[in-house]
Parts: structure tokens; C-alpha cells; sequence
């Protein structure tokens, strides 16, 4: 229903407009019985202004003081509170949506949705509102979303939108929906979702907004051979300043957002700030392969969905292959970050076509070695049939000079022999296609290709190729999937994370998943998955059978029996710990049991509690026993506590230790710990701080964020971070001290940012 008037936003529903405006009720069961009524009854009301989106949602509850709230950050996790959700497919293209979550705390969730969820941005952050409170009933939401937020189409005549509504109850672990309530279909398959007609007359969106920021503070480091960024007022250049303070006080644009028209958007930085960003989790490396780590970074975070190609990770695979990662740019390869001068982005959707392109250009990095960059993105896909698309990518790297190629880019001597100099000007590029088909309601056939071009390839120049495909039926009940994925020796791709080159893996994998009528148990999980990877003489390398059986109880709680059996073979020494153990080339045969028990969300204390697994011939004679524990205490609805710990006890025969003395063998325990305490004053002020240890690297560290909301999109932060790396390495099969690895990093900075929209 059109109104004129924009509406008080308080969640008491007492405007006269709400009275007249028609109720959508009749949500049914996704879980956990399927097309049923709901146990409770919802009902929403969509009014709207020409500039604003009013949906009105009242959750009735025969028990209102067991509803369960108690999350405030902003995009926490609402999973473990009563939620609603709505979904939003401006477009009506089927394929993406727009995401706002809520709880009766009123706390703001949103996300950015691609291709019904193959690719879900939840770090996306827009303005929009909302109110919710508890009452005699049930509760109440009352969103409010500017048009400005989301892309609208241009149309004179009435709108058509996808919409669908979804209600969690906590207590009882029941989902319902307005419309997608089948299992096998979740709130981001908007092809499932209703429809929402007679939209007219609407202002269609954001035209202009800059974003500057402000940021003051100083950096400290101890060690003067460990880097630190400090900018020369004089040169500009960025350069190693050890043992000194440093002025970490800078001003840029954070963004400036231009809408090109209803479907496209420009997005431009510079002098690109991360201070805000929340650090990594640290990881202990017990693979040859190298670890991955997700982006956190907001501008690179917002419109990443158009980008995604690859092979991502899921609940069923298990290595993470992305042919473009943004982690590539702007952090060097010890993850430090690289100053970033500017960088453009359009991205949305033209006469059918899904677009994006990205270009960012960076600074010279002394302390690595690194020159400056330019770094470019485009992305086109199109819509075909109901559910399916086709698209094509293309990535650019063009740097100045290298100072070491050999190491940046881990080639053979013998290779770089072929190089005709190490200083000279230098390129990766790399192009391809990919398709995702999808028939019926559950079968999806996709696939990608690409090829790689450098100056200095050596040999064969077709030897540069990487190739995917997956053939997956996936039901509620049955997953029947396999998958190939073969990269070349020589394929580089200097914007992904290829963790292994050289292979040729095909992963068959059987899922049953049975539902039975229990007070106690929902549903039964039975999974196997065979990973079979050959080098490219055809010579097998790795297989990995992956065994899998869980269950999944009434309340939410989970535990599992996860046995698996793995074969390796390697053709060269592999050092498992610098100055402990090395594996030996050949080939190693060992098998593993895993147990696993996740208690409840709604509980005072849930979260996963224990995590065991236990290694048989661990690299073909050692034993390693794996404890994780990861459990997350509520102590109030303003106070949570998460702790994360966990354990490698792992020993090895003497063959294989690099202190050969001990006829027992060697071994060594790793340590690593993560601690997290959320305050939260109310939705406005929040804090976190983040504890964490490792003692394999012998390295602390300590993050503390106050972040003050001061209104919708713009915040102030004031951030603490400190690192300390201890001196404590393992030489010669012993734990000894390197004085020179002692360091202790401090940052304390404060940022500002101001958003003007036109």
C-alpha cells in the first residue's frame, strides 16, 4: 500500500496505514515438518513512500517469554536467536536477492546474494533500519529499506519483485515461510519465492554518495629486522622503519558510489584504509599445501558475488581452489598490507547480462620486496533458461619489476635460468569461461576453463590450463555428486589461490540423509566422498576416502563419527616442522576416527565441545591425537564469551626426525588458542576483543575494537592491535631460542567516516 508520509519507526504498528494495509499470512513448515502450518502464527504488511520500502512483520508466540534474543553486533550470528528474515529480488531474475535478518533486539543482519547462494556476501553493508520489541503476543519487526539500498529497475508501469519471509523459532529449531518452504531450496533460491506487485511511482535508488575518512593514531614496532609500513613525508614510498614510532594518521575516500543507472553502479577508493578490519584467526600449517584465508576486507567484500568463479569450499569438499581471490591484492604473501592508491569497480546487471570490472593500483613494498601493481577484473555472465547462466573472466597483473622472481613466484632454478632478466617488467594474465546449468529442481551441471599467460613460461606453452567440472543431484534427502579438477604445472594465476598445481582429482561423493518422526532425532547423515588425484604422467598421488555419520537432533545439537583413510605419495622430502621432522620421499598410507558433539544454539553454552580425531600411521609410522573444543558462552544478552582450543600431540620415528639421537623417535605438541569477548553497551556501541596464542610460531596476538554506529553506514572506530612473536624456534630437534625473531608490534588508531548522499 502507497503512502505519502514516511512512518515512525518504533515497532508499535499504531500509524493508521498499517490498520488499512492488507495482512499476508498462512507461513508453513521447512522444518521440521514439511509443509505443515506453522506452530505460531506470522503475519506481515509492505507499505512503501517513493523513497522508502515499510514491511511490517508480527510474530505471534503462545510462549512470549521463552522467545530467545540475545545478540547486538551488527551481522553476528542471529542463528542462535528468533529471527526473521526477508528476501528482496528486485530484478525478478530469480537468481539474486537482497537479505535482511533481524531479532527481537532489533540487531541488523544483511547480505548480498548471487545465483540463489552459490555466492553469498554477508560482509554486505547498506543503510536501511529497523525496529523490533517483545510484547504480550509475540514480537514485532518493522523494517525500513530506502530504495537507494538496493538496484531497482526503471519502469513506468507496476513493479514486479521477488519477495519471501521466513521465521526461525529458537526454542522449538522451526523454520517456516511465506511462499519457499520446501526442503532442498533455502531462503537465497528466490526462485522458490512469491511475488510482490503494484510498485509505482518509486524514486529508483542512490545517485551519488562519497564516503571520506579520517584516521589518526601510531604504530611501534621492537625489531628492527622485521618490517614495519611507515609513509616518507618527502618521497611518498612506502619503506621498513624498525624500532621506532611511526605516524599512522591518514585521510582518503573510503568510497565514492555512483549509480550509472538502475542496474549499474561505479564504486571508486582512494588511498584505501583497512584499519577496521577484524584480524585473521591464526593457523597451524600441518600440509604441504599452503593455508587459505578469507577476505575481510569491506570494499573487496561488497559486490564479490559477480567475481566468484572457481571451485569453492563447502560442507562436502575440501580443499579451496579460486581462480581469483582478492586476497591477492593489497597483502603481501606474510599477509602485511600493501598500500593501495586507488581502485574502481562497476558492477550490476546490463540488458541481461551480469557485469563487473575491477581495476586497483598499488604501492611499491619495500620490506617484501614487492613493486607496485595494477590490477584489473572483468566479469560478464548471462541468464539462460530458469536457473542457469554462462559467463566468461579475464585477470590482469602488471607489475614494474621484481627484485627476486624466483621467489615471489616459487620457480625451478632451471626455470628461472630461462628468464631473461629479474628486473625487467613482468605480467600474468589469465582467461577463461564457465557455465552453471541447472535442471529440474536438483540437478546442476557446471564447469569452468582457464589459461594462463606470463612472459617468462617455460616450455610447452599449452602446459598452462586449469579445468573443473561437477555433475551433482542434491536433495534433501540424497547427494549424488562428482567433480574433476586438473591444473597444469605451469598454470599461474597470480590473483588466485591455487594451492596445488600439477593434478588431475576426480571426487565422486554419496550423501543419504534420512528424516525420521523422533522426540530426540531429526535426521540422519550417511556421506562418503572419495578425493583421487593423479600428477600429469598419470601417477596417483593422494587418495582420501572421507567417511562421514551424523546426527542431527530435535534441538539443534549435532554429533558425528567421521573416520577417514588417506594415501600420499611424495617425490621429494617434505619438512612437516623447520628443525623437527621430515617426511621422506615415497609413499605413506594411514587412516584416522574423528568424533564430534555440538551443543544447541539457544543453550547458555553451545557451540561445538568436542572435535577428536585420532591419526594411525600418521606419514607412515607417527601418530598425531587432534583436540578442538570451540564452545561459545551467553552470559547475558549484552556479554558473550567464545573460546577456541586446540591441540596436535604428534610423534614420529626416528627416520623421520632431524635429530636422529633418540631412539624413541621425535615429537612435538602444538598448542593454539583463540579467545573472543563481545560487550555490547546496546545496537549503537560495540566492542569485541580478540585473544590468541599459537605456540608453534611462538606468536600472541591482540586485537581490541570500540565501534560507535553514529548512524546508519557510518561508524567510528577506535582500534588496538599488538602482536608479539617470541623467540622460540626448533633447531636441530630441540626447542631453542633465536633472539633475532623477537618482536612486539603495536597500532592504536582511531577512524572516522562520514557518508554524503546525493
Amino acid at each position: 500500500m502507497a503512502t505519502e508520509n514516511p512512518l515512525v519507526l518504533d515497532g508499535t504498528l499504531d500509524e493508521a496505514i498499517w490498520r488499512q494495509a492488507p495482512a499476508a499470512t498462512g507461513f508453513l513448515q521447512k522444518e521440521p515438518q514439511e509443509g505443515r502450518p506453522a506452530t505460531e502464527n506470522t503475519e506481515f504488511r509492505v507499505v512503501y513512500t517513493p523513497t522508502i520500502l515499510y514491511i511490517a512483520v508480527t510474530a505471534h508466540d503462545s510462549d512470549p517469554g521463552a522467545i530467545l534474543a540475545n545478540e547486538r553486533r551488527r551481522d553476528g550470528d542471529l542463528g542462535n536467536d528468533d529471527n526473521i528474515t526477508i528476501v528482496l529480488d528486485t530484478f525478478h531474475d530469480h537468481r539474486n536477492s537482497y537479505k535482511f535478518t533481524t531479532n527481537p533486539l532489533g540487531t541488523q543482519q544483511d547480505a548480498l546474494v548471487t545465483d540463489e547462494g552459490n555466492s553469498t556476501n554477508e560482509n554486505w553493508d547498506e543503510k536501511w533500519d529497523v525496529s523490533a520489541r517483545i510484547t504480550a503476543e509475540g514480537w514485532v519487526a518493522e523494517f525500513a529499506i530506502p530504495f537507494k539500498t538496493v538496484r531497482v529497475p526503471e519502469s513506468e508501469d507496476g513493479m514486479v519483485w521477488g519477495l519471501d519471509i521466513q521465521r526461525f523459532i529458537r526454542r522449538k529449531n522451526e523454520s517456516t515461510s511465506w511462499d519457499n518452504y520446501r526442503r532442498g531450496f533455502d531462503i537465497a533460491s528466490v526462485s522458490q519465492a512469491g511475488h510482490m506487485t503494484g510498485l509505482e511511482g518509486i524514486e529508483t535508488g542512490l545517485r551519488l554518495r562519497i564516503k571520506p575518512y579520517l584516521l589518526g593514531g601510531f604504530s611501534h614496532t621492537t625489531n628492527q629486522l622485521r618490517s614495519q609500513i611507515c609513509r616518507d613525508a618527502d618521497s611518498g614510498t612506502v619503506t621498513a622503519a624498525g624500532g621506532k614510532y611511526c605516524n599512522a594518521s591518514d585521510v582518503g575516500i573510503e568510497v565514492i558510489k555512483y549509480r550509472i543507472n538502475s542496474g549499474l553502479t561505479a564504486d571508486f577508493t582512494w588511498n584505501t584504509d583497512f584499519a577496521q578490519t577484524e584480524v585473521d584467526n591464526q593457523q597451524i600449517n600441518l600440509d604441504r599445501f599452503p593455508l587459505f584465508f578469507p577476505e575481510k576486507r569491506e570494499f573487496f567484500q561488497e559486490g564479490a558475488g559477480i567475481f566468484e568463479f572457481g571451485i569453492a569450499e563447502n560442507e562436502n569438499r575440501g580443499a579451496v581452489t579460486k581462480v581469483f581471490h582478492t586476497r591477492q591484492l593489497g597483502l603481501s604473501p606474510r599477509r602485511f598490507p600493501i598500500p593501495i592508491v586507488a581502485g574502481g569497480r562497476i558492477t550490476g546487471k546490463l540488458q541481461g547480462f551480469g557485469v563487473g570490472l575491477m581495476n586497483v593500483q598499488t604501492e611499491r613494498y619495500d620490506p617484501e620486496n614487492i613493486p607496485a601493481g595494477n590490477y584489473s577484473v572483468a566479469r560478464i555472465k548471462r541468464d539462460v533458461l530458469g536457473r542457469s547462466t554462462i559467463g566468461a573472466f579475464f585477470l590482469n597483473r602488471e607489475v614494474g619489476g621484481l627484485d627476486d622472481f624466483t621467489r615471489v613466484y616459487g620457480l625451478k632454478s632451471s626455470q628461472a635460468a630461462l628468464a631473461p632478466c629479474l628486473r625487467c617488467p613482468d605480467y600474468n594474465r589469465v582467461f577463461g569461461a564457465d557455465a552453471n546449468f541447472v535442471f529440474y529442481r536438483y540437478l546442476t551441471v557446471g564447469g569452468f576453463f582457464a589459461k594462463s599467460v606470463y612472459p617468462r613460461l617455460a616450455g610447452d606453452q599449452g602446459d598452462n590450463w586449469i579445468t573443473a567440472a561437477t555433475l551433482r543431484w542434491d536433495s534433501d534427502t540424497f547427494n549424488v555428486e562428482t567433480s574433476w579438477h586438473s591444473v597444469d604445472t605451469q598454470f599461474r594465476d597470480d590473483l588466485g589461490f591455487i594451492p596445488r598445481k600439477d593434478q588431475r582429482t576426480i571426487s565422486p561423493q554419496l550423501a543419504f540423509r534420512p528424516r525420521i518422526t523422533n522426540d530426540l532425532i531429526r535426521q540422519f547423515i550417511i556421506r562418503y566422498r572419495l578425493d583421487y588425484t593423479m600428477n600429469s604422467n598419470n601417477h596417483l598421488e593422494s587418495r582420501v576416502a572421507h567417511s562421514a555419520f551424523e546426527i542431527r537432533f530435535q534441538d539443534g545439537g549435532q554429533f558425528g563419527w567421521v573416520p577417514h583413510t588417506r594415501f600420499d605419495t611424495f617425490y621429494t622430502p617434505f619438512t612437516l616442522r623447520e628443525g623437527m621432522a621430515v617426511i621422506p620421499a615415497g609413499s605413506y598410507s594411514w587412516w584416522n576416527n574423528g568424533l564430534r558433539y555440538s551443543l544447541a544454539p539457544q543453550r547458555r553454552i553451545s557451540g561445538q565441545i568436542i572435535n577428536w580425531a585420532w591419526h594411525v600411521g600418521y606419514y607412515g609410522g607417527g601418530t598425531n591425537h587432534d583436540i578442538n573444543i570451540n564452545p561459545r558462552i551467553r552470559i547475558t544478552d549484552q556479554v558473550s564469551t567464545q573460546l577456541s582450543y586446540g591441540i596436535n600431540k604428534i610423534s614420529f620415528p626416528v627416520r623421520m626426525c632431524v635429530n636422529k639421537s633418540n631412539p624413541q623417535g621425535c615429537g612435538f605438541t602444538d598448542h593454539q588458542i583463540s579467545w573472543r569477548l563481545n560487550y555490547s553497551f546496546n545496537n549503537q556501541w560495540l566492542t569485541s576483543t580478540i585473544l590468541q596464542y599459537n605456540n608453534a610460531d611462538d606468536l600472541w596476538g591482540l586485537n581490541v575494537r570500540l565501534n560507535y554506529i553514529f548512524r546508519p553506514g557510518d561508524d567510528f572506530f577506535l582500534i588496538y592491535t599488538e602482536g608479539r612473536q617470541g623467540p622460540s624456534i626448533f633447531e636441530d630437534g630441540r626447542r631453542v631460542d633465536d633472539l633475532s625473531r623477537r618482536q612486539n608490534d603495536r597500532t592504536l588508531q582511531a577512524k572516522f567516516t562520514y557518508s554524503f548522499d546525493y
